[in-house]
């Protein structure tokens, strides 16, 4: 083809330098020069192709110098395919897109287009151009290909770049490529193959949601559902990674997540569509847009909401007696909307669900996030079934540690300031409903001490134990929205004590498992009033202050220095894990400091505000408990 495009070169220079001689001789002889025409036609013919010419020639040697040998011809031609080279723009693409032609057929890939492909994966301009120029049906059926072929180390690299290259492609395919691209005619190894290559690069969030609905749909019309072959949960897979995708994916067809939690089990116990709900609901946390025009934040609630109606619908029919979603999943994303089991705690009022609770809360500072509707019977039902794990357990006590301690601390400030001399009580009412309702669902409300309990009620009691000797140093929630991070690290606080030795536990050991969780309400409690002066002062300290009769503490003396002060400070209270001195092996003077403050606390020296205080927390925690409804 060089030879041919040279000596067509050579004809139209030949051609346009004899013309006018031509022309000037035919004059000359009078003789008819009308036939010139057709060599002037010849000519422009000529101009016009030559440039078609070269980009052919250079299509094929770009093929075989850059992608691999092209398919071979008699007499040693190479193959040229007119459709694919029609439609592509570019050397590259077209090189490329006949490669991947041929590997459709029988999945046969060389080394140098692997290298080629995952050099240009990441070009938006060529990735487009590939995949309009190979096409959906194409496209769909290399993946298939690639698939099909995991175990083979150039298959996977060859799922890896036409994912990848997919995803760079994906804003700009429409809407019918798309349709084309799910329509596997072929079955479920193209179904897998395509959804094995969302797992790869960064998807726009609209091709992904489209693509993985039409997954999903293509699968739900099957008789039977394969389940390690499963092109659902590599979809799921890459939803997990994309939030706004795993949103608009839900929001796109309102049946899915009851098909999800209800119908399709999956093979690995539900923690891929576990991660899929807590990234819909738990990465978008605001209060912009409005019910009209949500923002993600809204739709993060109005989700959150909806799972826990569909999971307490399907432990009421139990179809299926089990959730198909891990139970340490729900747990923190229950955990996230901790605000709203409180409300639904304190209030207890049954309304429609699900939805978005858009009503600010007056008793905390600050402006909460869109909220979450919840039933007391739905939230009670679905936490009671997953706090038989107590990874689930942990972060929903740790979140409503933080939560009443902005409940307690802001109605404290309130008082101490004489803007609002009753916020405080209120407040204590709400903390003290929220841990009622987790402590029974939980199944601790039943459990007493020396008691045989099974082994998930122990699990639950070491996490309570922890969460109790940790609760002070778990930050406040106060204008934080709670997302995983927020809720990960809170539970590692918890999680750290529960890996220490039981027998620190010394102060709770006698007191049955409904006084411990009140007990970590009264240090709550007892942390927020001492923190904002309502014990008083501790220069010269007043009668309610803990200093004021700190046993041992000599006139004049440094109350810091002495073994049973429990303050870091004059306005800071010690954790229980602070308290308790490691470093000895008598138990008298390792719970030195606990039983110091025990003796305080649970005395007269606190005053009468703490015992009203101390009354409201322990009505209202001891009202939520369902034996009582």
């Amino acid at each position: 083809m060089d030879a041919f495009e040279r000596g067509l070169s050579r004809a139209e220079d030949t051609i346009g330098r004899n013309e006018t001689r031509i022309r000037h001789t035919l004059q000359r002889l009078d003789l008819d020069t009308t036939g010139l025409a057709a060599y002037r036609e010849i000519r422009g013919w000529i101009a016009d192709n030559r440039p078609d010419l070269r980009r052919r020639s250079e299509a094929i040697r770009t093929q075989v110098d850059h992608w691999g040998p092209a398919a071979a011809l008699p007499g040693g031609l190479s193959a040229f395919d007119e459709n694919l080279y029609g439609k592509s723009n570019d050397p590259h693409v077209y090189a490329a897109a006949a490669k991947l032609a041929e590997a459709a057929k029988d999945g046969e890939v060389d080394a140098k287009t692997l290298i080629e492909l995952e050099k240009r994966a990441d070009d938006a301009a060529f990735a487009t151009a590939l995949a309009n120029a190979l096409g959906a049906t194409a496209f769909r059926q290399v993946l298939a290909q690639a698939g099909a072929n995991e175990k083979d180390k150039k298959a996977r690299r060859l799922q890896a770049a036409l994912g990848k290259t997919l995803a760079k492609a994906s804003a700009r395919l429409s809407a019918e490529w798309r349709n084309e691209l799910t329509q596997f005619p072929r079955g479920v190894g193209e179904a897998y193959g395509v959804a094995r290559a969302l797992r790869h690069g960064t998807f726009s969030s609209e091709f992904l949601a489209d693509v993985s609905r039409k997954i999903v749909a293509w699968e739900r019309g099957r008789i039977s559902q394969p389940l390690n072959y499963a092109p659902v949960l590599a979809a799921l897979e890459a939803l997990a990674k994309n939030p706004a995708a795993a949103q608009d994916f839900f929001v796109g067809d309102k049946s899915l997540m009851k098909y999800l939690l209800t119908e399709r089990h999956l093979p690995d116990e539900g923690k891929t569509l576990g991660k899929v709900l807590e990234a819909a609901t738990l990465t978008f946390r605001d209060r912009e847009g409005t019910p009209e025009n949500p923002s993600r934040g809204f739709i993060s609630a109005l989700l959150a909401s909806e799972l826990v109606h569909l999971e307490a619908q399907r432990i009421q029919e139990d179809r299926p007696p089990e959730s198909l979603v891990a139970s340490d999943f729900i747990g923190r994303i229950i955990a996230g909307y901790i605000v709203d089991i409180n409300v639904t705690a304190q209030q207890g009022r049954d309304t429609g669900v699900p939805a978005v609770r858009t009503t600010d809360i007056p008793n905390i500072p600050g402006v909460e996030p869109w909220g979450a509707k919840f039933l007391l019977k739905d939230i009670r039902a679905v936490m009671r079934e997953v706090f038989s794990n107590s990874e689930a357990l942990t972060p929903v006590l740790a979140a409503q540690t933080a939560f009443a301690k902005t409940l307690l601390d802001f109605g404290a400030s309130q008082r101490a300031s004489g803007n609002d001399r009753d916020l405080l009580s209120i407040n204590a009412q709400w903390a003290g409903s929220g841990f009622g309702l987790i402590a029974d669902a939980a199944g601790l409300a039943k459990i007493d001490s020396g008691k045989e309990v099974d082994e998930a009620a122990e699990r639950n009691m070491k996490i309570l134990v922890a969460t109790v000797n940790t609760g002070l140093a778990i930050p406040q929630s106060a204008g934080v929205a709670i997302t995983a991070g927020v809720v990960g690290a809170w539970s590692g606080l918890i999680e750290d004590s529960v890996k220490k030795d039981a027998e620190s536990n010394a102060r709770i050991e006698a007191n049955s498992v409904v006084d411990q969780t009140e007990t970590l309400l009264h240090d709550l409690a007892a942390q927020a009033m001492l923190k904002h002066g309502l014990f008083g002062s501790a220069d010269h300290p007043a009668k309610t202050h803990p200093w004021a009769t700190l046993e041992g503490l000599k006139k004049g003396g440094n109350p810091l220095d002495n073994p049973n002060n429990f303050l870091k400070d004059e306005w800071t209270i010690m954790t229980i894990d602070e308290m308790i001195n490691g470093s000895v092996a008598d138990n008298i003077e390792r719970n030195r400091r606990v039983d110091a403050y025990d003796r305080w606390l649970n005395s007269q020296f606190p005053g009468k505000l703490w015992s009203e205080i101390k009354g409201e927390l322990d009505g209202a925690f001891r009202r939520r408990f369902s034996e009582y409804k």
